[in-house]
């Protein structure tokens, strides 16, 4: 069979949260057919700091879907031109999985750069090949000191503190945030990147502006880490900080909630954010009832509370007896577990709220019986955290 390599130019997949400078576009194919599998990078350029580089697969093929493993290379390009393979580090490896990659559809993995037996600091131009199905496939970096995209600023933001009280509008959404003034709304397709990003599992970040000369500007950031949100608010010089689980819609707006989906925020009285300023985010409504149709099928958890570290997670699924604790530690591990409410007390019926104390080491659990109305108790889930899992969406190494 005759080789055929094609290059193709992909405009715009997905053009990042924050300054998006360029995103890498170089798509290599192996196929006698028409291209119909792509992989490209989240960013094309990197400071080397960096330590991950997500990458993005799509297929558009006809038929069955495609299957695909956890490996994937790396090749660095030479002075004069050439590529050369960059060889993994000892006793780096990857996770025997199989993956299925439907037609229409995208997934992202993470390239992790400490894989590979590599001096990353002097910077180059790099190529991630990955095999996917009958396809090879290949996308383009540079790592360049100085970068946008580095250790210090992974999703093109700098830190909000940072940020002048009456920042320049038009500035800030050449930065990446998406603008409300008086004026209208500018740079409103960061966001829709930001939900495509928070779907596929992509750590990153949206920052919103409002100003409308008529009170103090409200700046907001959400930090998406893979398995929570992290909400900061700065207002009046004063900064406010929440966390929550999901992103949801009532059909109108799109929130941040740790309820799974509208019914969920409400029966549990979650307390929730807008993502846009009430009534500018009816856009999104599509995207986020996908995710949520999408949460439900994967998941059993109705309602999910992060500790204020953002370390431990606790959920109520659709048995009202159960409910779960994660702890995320990337140094430690992952740790989780499931009880019923009668193993803390036998007359116990269902769980009604829970809500953690002390940074997340004491969880405050509501609960109802037949006989005593609605009790409390404070249970401290670390002692009885003995399965480890792979539930927080730290990058296995």
């Amino acid at each position: 069979m005759k080789r055929l390599w094609i290059c193709l130019l992909a405009f715009a997949l997905l053009t990042g949260c924050g300054d998006s400078g360029d995103i890498a576009v170089t798509t290599v194919y192996e196929t006698d057919d028409p291209p119909r599998t792509a992989l490209t990078t989240e960013w094309e350029t990197y400071d080397p700091s960096v330590e991950t580089v997500w990458c993005i697969l799509s297929y558009e093929g006809e038929g069955e879907s495609l299957e695909y493993g956890a490996p994937y290379w790396l090749d660095v390009r030479e002075a004069d031109g050439s590529w050369t393979q960059v060889p993994l580090a000892e006793n780096a490896g990857w996770d025997a999985m199989l993956y299925t990659l439907p037609s229409g559809e995208k997934q992202a993995f993470p390239c992790i750069l400490s894989l590979f037996d590599y001096d990353f600091s002097g910077g180059s131009t790099f190529r991630v090949i990955k095999e996917i199905g009958e396809y090879t496939a290949a996308a383009e970096f540079t790592l360049t000191k100085g970068a946008v995209i580095s250790a210090e600023t992974p999703y093109g933001f700098g830190p909000m503190e940072e940020v002048p009280e009456y920042g320049d509008p038009a500035e800030l959404s050449a930065g990446g945030a998406v603008v409300f003034t008086e004026a209208g709304t500018e740079n409103a397709d960061a966001a829709e990147i930001f939900l495509e990003k928070v779907s596929l599992g992509i750590p990153c970040q949206l920052r919103t502006l409002q100003n409308y000369y008529e009170s103090w500007p409200m700046l907001i950031d959400v930090i998406y880490d893979g398995r929570g949100f992290l909400w900061r608010m700065r207002t009046g010089g004063e900064i406010t900080e929440k966390r929550f689980s999901y992103i949801v819609t009532d059909g109108t707006d799109v929130y941040l909630s740790n309820g799974a989906d509208w019914e969920s925020t409400e029966q549990y009285d979650s307390e929730k954010a807008f993502l846009l300023p009430s009534g500018s985010g009816s856009f999104l409504v599509p995207a986020a009832e996908a995710m949520t149709d999408d949460r439900l099928a994967e998941n059993t958890a109705r309602y999910r509370i992060w500790s204020g570290d953002g370390m431990r997670a606790a959920s109520l699924t659709e048995d009202p007896a159960e409910f779960s604790v994660i702890r995320c530690d990337p140094e430690s591990g992952t740790w989780s577990r499931s009880w019923t409410i009668r193993e803390l007390d036998d007359r116990a019926t269902a769980v009604r709220d829970l809500s953690w104390l002390e940074s997340g080491a004491l969880l405050h659990i509501t609960y109802e019986t037949e006989k005593d109305g609605t009790l409390t108790v404070d249970f401290v889930p670390d002692a009885e955290l003995t399965d480890p899992g792979d539930l927080c969406g730290y990058p296995a190494e």
